[in-house]
C-alpha cells in the first residue's frame, strides 16, 4: 500500500474490505468453537458494521447490517477500555490478524455480559529523546465494532508502516527524538487501559486462531472476567 492509498483509505473511514471479510469470518469461526454459543441476531439499520450491498444499490436507507440490541440500558453499564499496540517487522501478518479476531471476539463476549467497550489503536513510539503518544479511537463504547476499519487499524501494515510512520517523518521533533530513525514501539500505555495488548515482537501465542483465543481469554480472566472464547484447553 502506498502513502496515497493509505491516506485515501483513512479518509474514507479506514474500511479495508479484505480484512473485514477475514475479521467477520474469524469471529464466526471463533464463535463456532464455543460450546452452547447463542448466535447474535442481525438486522438492517442505518448504521452497522458491514454494508448490505443489495439494499444500498436499491436505495434502501437501512442498508447496513447491525447486531440487534437487547434491553440493556447502555448508560447504566460499566465501560472497559482496551488498547491495542502495534507490531514489529518480524511478526507474521497472520498472527496479527489472529490477534485482532480474538480481540473482537473478546469484545463481543464481554459486551454480551453487560459491559460497554472502547477500543483504541496505540501507536506509541519511543526514541532516545523521549516518547511520542499516538491514539486512535476505533470503537466508542456506544458503538459496535466496524470490521473493516478495525481490521485496517490493528492488522494492516499500512496503518503502522504508512500512516504512523508518515506522522513521525513529518514532525521535526520526532526526527530529533529518534535521531532520524523510526524508534521502537513502547508499552508505557499498559497501565492506562482496563486491558492492553502489548507491542508485538513475536508470533508466540497467536500463530493459530485457537492460540490467539486462548491468549486473549487468559488476559481477560486475569482481569477477572470469566469468558469463554473457544480457544480450548
Amino acid at each position: 500500500m502506498t502513502w496515497d492509498e493509505a491516506i485515501q483509505l483513512a479518509r474514507t473511514g479506514g474500511y479495508w474490505s479484505e480484512g473485514a471479510d477475514k475479521m467477520v469470518q474469524g469471529v464466526a469461526d471463533a464463535a463456532a468453537l464455543r460450546e452452547n454459543h447463542a448466535q447474535p441476531m442481525l438486522h438492517n439499520d442505518v448504521a452497522g458494521f458491514m454494508p448490505d450491498v443489495p439494499a444500498y444499490l436499491a436505495g434502501v436507507p437501512d442498508n447496513m447490517v447491525a447486531y440487534a440490541q437487547g434491553d440493556m440500558t447502555t448508560s447504566q453499564t460499566p465501560t472497559i477500555t482496551i488498547g491495542v499496540g502495534t507490531f514489529s517487522w518480524g511478526v507474521d501478518s497472520k498472527s496479527v490478524m489472529n490477534r485482532g479476531i480474538a480481540i473482537l471476539s473478546l469484545i463481543d463476549a464481554i459486551e454480551a455480559i453487560g459491559y460497554r467497550v472502547q477500543l483504541d489503536y496505540v501507536g506509541d513510539n519511543k526514541g532516545s529523546g523521549g516518547l511520542k503518544k499516538i491514539r486512535v479511537v476505533l470503537k466508542e463504547a456506544s458503538q459496535h465494532w466496524n470490521a473493516g476499519s478495525v481490521a485496517f487499524a490493528i492488522a494492516h501494515a499500512g496503518m503502522l508502516r504508512r500512516l504512523t510512520v508518515g506522522l513521525l517523518e513529518r514532525d521535526a521533533d520526532d526526527i530529533t527524538r529518534t535521531q532520524a530513525g523510526y524508534g521502537i514501539g513502547d508499552n508505557g500505555y499498559l497501565e492506562e487501559y482496563s486491558l492492553a495488548f502489548e507491542y508485538m515482537t513475536s508470533d508466540y501465542g497467536y500463530e493459530t486462531l485457537e492460540e490467539a483465543l486462548r491468549s486473549v481469554e487468559s488476559m481477560a480472566q486475569d482481569f477477572g472476567m470469566e469468558v469463554n472464547l473457544g480457544g480450548g484447553a
